[in-house]
């Protein structure tokens, strides 16, 4: 029996039914232990949300890092993420989850997501902090420019014209 045989009959005696998966977790394998070099690679499967995944140390003195292969035709949503975060990160791993996103002729890319990422605001809240922003940009712009004079005021007690007060009842 060959190593690949071997290999992908101990990802479906996992629990892993899908070739598909097999296949990802296999490439995902050799790849992070031949091209990589990761140290104490291996291959393990969670029920619970049929997932097939790896686990690795990039260094030998590093803390386990979770690798789940994705095909890049999948769409990923932040509750996907969410969900394999939910599942697969202990005290072990940490709260890091590598996705390695696999084309169809191998090309592996990597992304790292960590527990806790941020919604995306709403693109009405967007807009609103943008326009606040640039209005905060406008007035240190203006204050650059008229530094010298506003200090000059401040110093020299600053001179106010009758017409700019009014006089009050």
């Amino acid at each position: 029996m060959d190593i690949e045989t071997k290999i992908k009959d101990d990802m479906k005696a996992l629990g892993c039914n899908s070739e598909l998966k097999i296949s990802l977790a296999y490439y995902l394998y050799l790849h992070l232990v031949d091209d990589k070099l990761m140290y104490d690679t291996e291959y393990c499967y969670n029920k619970d949300i049929d997932t097939l995944y790896i686990v690795a140390r990039p260094n030998r003195n590093d803390k386990l890092n979770i690798y789940v292969p994705i095909p890049t035709y999948d769409e990923i949503s932040i509750d996907f993420i969410n969900k394999i975060q939910e599942n697969l990160c202990t005290v072990e791993t940490g709260p890091t989850v590598n996705l390695a996103f696999i084309e169809g002729d191998f090309t592996t890319v990597i992304y790292t997501f960590t527990k806790g990422i941020v919604n995306r605001p709403p693109p009405d809240k967007v807009s609103q902090q943008r326009a606040k922003e640039g209005r905060r940009n406008f007035i240190d712009n203006e204050l650059k420019k008229n530094r010298t004079g506003i200090l000059n005021d401040a110093l020299n007690g600053g001179v106010v014209d009758d017409d700019d007060c009014q006089v009050l009842d």
